[in-house]
């Protein structure tokens, strides 16, 4: 950061065209970003009533040329997230 002063926010540019059907490479960030384990994902939704195949856990984590890869949607990263807070917030209290 430079003395210059303060820069007003700008998005960065979209480098990749994005499929709301195929967001495994964001599920991936999220996780590394976090620290989740896909262990602790699948522990959130079974908490939820959701049952997750080990082949369903074992597709977020590889490249979509992978022969056991599968498109995850916006909305499973969504619902991942949210059982993870619900989950964390069980434990909390």
């Amino acid at each position: 950061m430079t003395e210059a002063g303060p820069r007003d926010y700008t998005r960065p540019p979209m480098t990749r065209g994005v499929d709301p059907q195929r967001m495994n490479w964001l599920w991936q960030l999220v996780l590394q970003a976090t620290d989740l384990s896909p262990a602790e994902v699948r522990e959130a939704l079974n908490a939820m009533g959701v049952p997750v195949t080990d082949q369903r856990v074992a597709s977020w984590g590889v490249s979509d040329q992978a022969e056991n890869y599968f498109p995850m949607t916006i909305a499973e990263v969504e619902r991942n997230l949210r059982a993870v807070i619900a989950l964390k917030k069980a434990k909390a209290g």
